[in-house]
């Protein structure tokens, strides 16, 4: 038997049975969580103004034959308590280490988008011990050295546009890539569908995670990471460039660097290309 399978068994082990679905209280918050498949423990932590639900469409169907996924909605989004007050990004990191612990589960691979790229970054240099393996999926390390960042700019969209169409076209032209704007029926079925989410995040709400997501500065610090890390970004990605994702892959250790071209590699690479995305986090996570 491999090292690796050892590893896996151990991990898989650690797992606890406990409710697939349901809230726990830590860290001041009341967070929802989902659990998928058996195996090895696998958190996805989603990006800005956007609720775990998003995993389910493309990553949860393949990762969940291989790990334990756990799902959970970041204080402010989706069915997890609204915070009411101001936080940061290592405050949300604590938030995966408490749900971690009531889960049962004392060590995990960690995925995060985006602003979970960022709760990752955190949560690997404040919990090292509970982490395994880390992917960073368009990340940036230091938002708050720019004078001027479009999520400061969607934030004042998002208190200002009553209707919401302003903030969901600026989210489609910035997230999606220019393949996908051309294709209007795939446009109109993802802002429908966006649009009918039954816990959607208000403006205050959107708010607190956009000053936490301005404020975060790792990048000096991420040489202390130790978990194995892969870093992922598309090579159309508006939001965090390959430059800037490069930029987070070079501080910290030994960190595998990866670049999906061609046709869909936006920000949001999980849903526009989800068979490579998938296929390089698994192989990342198998070791």
């Amino acid at each position: 038997m491999t090292s690796t399978n050892i590893n896996q068994q151990v991990m898989s082990a650690a797992v606890p049975h406990v409710p697939r679905t349901g809230t726990v209280r830590t860290n001041g918050q009341d967070l929802f969580y989902e659990i998928h498949g058996d195996g090895p423990p696998l958190v996805l932590v989603m990006g800005i103004g956007y609720d775990s639900s998003l995993w389910t469409l493309q990553q949860v169907p393949v990762l969940s034959t291989r790990f334990s996924v756990v799902l959970l909605d970041n204080r402010d989004a989706g069915r997890s308590s609204r915070a009411g007050h101001p936080y940061t990004i290592a405050d949300m990191a604590d938030d995966v280490a408490g749900l971690l612990d009531a889960l049962d589960i004392h060590r995990t691979h960690l995925l995060g988008l985006s602003m979970g790229s960022m709760v990752g970054m955190e949560f690997a240099l404040r919990h090292a011990d509970r982490l395994d393996r880390l992917v960073l999926a368009g990340p940036s390390a230091a938002p708050a050295r720019s004078a001027v960042d479009p999520i400061s700019l969607w934030n004042w969209v998002k208190a200002n546009d009553s209707s919401g169409e302003v903030f969901g076209a600026q989210q489609l032209a910035w997230l999606f890539s220019s393949a996908f704007l051309r294709n209007q029926q795939a446009v109109r079925e993802t802002t429908a569908l966006l649009a009918g989410n039954p816990n959607p995040m208000g403006p205050e709400d959107y708010g607190r995670q956009a000053q936490a997501y301005l404020a975060f500065d790792a990048l000096d610090r991420l040489g202390g990471i130790q978990a194995p890390t892969l870093v992922i970004v598309g090579e159309q990605d508006l939001l965090t460039p390959p430059w800037v994702a490069r930029e987070v892959a070079c501080a910290i250790p030994a960190a595998r660097f990866e670049v999906v071209t061609g046709d869909g590699s936006s920000h949001v690479l999980p849903l526009e290309r989800p068979e490579d995305f998938n296929r390089l986090v698994m192989d990342f996570l198998a070791g």
